[in-house]
Order: structure tokens, then C-alpha cells, then sequence
């Protein structure tokens, strides 16, 4: 039986092993195929991003064991164009979307499952959970993520792809009701 568990940014750190080796299974390979140098980094983009405002989530266990997590953080009154993710959005969405993406949303930054417990639910019950109580909520996938047609069957809506870090990408948002707006 899978527990999903709501919990602060610093439960999430103390589990930073746990997750950087779920981060390296969903990661590592195609679409992403992030190169050793960046899945290094994990640590360090972890406690960077749970340093934000707001910055929480959830992590699913099978027994003791940590198989998936979500974790994001509030989203900012306004992107911060000294950062390369912000900066491309800005250039890629309308301003109708770009107003969307700031406060009071929230910025799902991770999803990811471990490969033994893939395709068992967990990552829609990790989503569902996470954006439950938020007025509206992005993220950013890999163009050729089989995650964007589980954000899809969730009601997600897919604004806008473009290029960001090399990768091809793709802008979901989400609200509350029978579809995303």
C-alpha cells in the first residue's frame, strides 16, 4: 500500500538522498537524458528551490521506502528575468498566460516516481494532492515526456512549447474545476 504524505521543505531535505536517486532514475535517461554534470547538482537545485517561498510537497512510501515525490514552491508576483526558465517563458507565453504563471499560483517544480513503482497511480495521486488547495498551478515538462499525457488525462492544458536549458519543452497549467483554464 502506497502512503502519500504532505511535508514541509525541510522533511524534503532530509530526504535528499532518497530523492536525488529518483531524481537520477527519471532524469538520466531519454527524453531528459540529463548528463552526469547536471544530475550532480541535484543536492544543490533541491535546497535552492526549497528555499522558496511557500516551497513544499508530498512523498509517496511503499513501507519506509520513499518511491515518488512532488515538491514545488509559490510562485513569485512576477518571474524574475535573471533566471533562464523565467526569461524564456516571458518570451514564449502571451501576456494572457504570463499574468497566469505569477502569485498566487503554485510552481510545481518536481515529479517523478521511482522505476519499480511506475504506472501504479502514484504520480497523479502525488499531483492531485499537491495542487488540491492551490487557486491555479504550472509546471514545465519534456516535449516528449510520457508525463505530459498523464498532465493531460489530470486537466492540465498545454499553452505554449519552447526551448529552454537545450531541451524541448512544454508549458502545462491547471485550476480548479472540470478542466484547466
Amino acid at each position: 500500500m502506497i502512503d502519500v504524505r504532505h511535508v514541509g521543505a525541510r522533511t524534503l531535505l532530509d530526504h535528499t538522498p532518497a530523492l536525488e536517486g529518483i531524481y537520477r532514475q527519471s532524469f538520466a535517461g531519454p527524453p531528459w537524458s540529463e548528463p552526469e554534470a547536471k544530475l550532480a547538482q541535484f543536492p544543490a537545485q533541491l535546497r535552492r528551490q526549497l528555499s522558496y517561498r511557500g516551497a513544499g510537497g508530498l512523498l509517496a512510501f511503499d513501507g519506509e521506502a520513499i518511491v515518488g515525490a512532488v515538491y514545488g514552491w509559490a510562485a513569485p508576483e512576477a518571474l524574475r528575468p535573471d533566471n533562464p526558465l523565467d526569461a524564456a517563458l516571458v518570451t514564449a507565453v502571451t501576456p494572457e498566460t504570463l499574468g497566469s504563471l505569477s502569485a498566487p499560483a503554485r510552481i510545481v517544480g518536481e515529479l517523478m516516481v521511482a522505476s519499480t513503482h511506475r504506472r501504479r497511480g502514484i504520480a497523479s495521486r502525488l499531483l492531485t494532492a499537491y495542487v488540491a488547495d492551490a487557486p491555479r498551478a504550472w509546471l514545465i515538462t519534456h516535449r516528449d515526456s510520457d508525463a505530459r499525457h498523464l498532465y493531460r488525462r489530470a486537466g492540465w492544458c498545454e499553452q505554449v512549447e519552447f526551448d529552454t536549458d537545450g531541451q524541448p519543452v512544454v508549458l502545462l497549467t491547471w485550476a480548479p474545476g472540470p478542466a484547466a483554464q
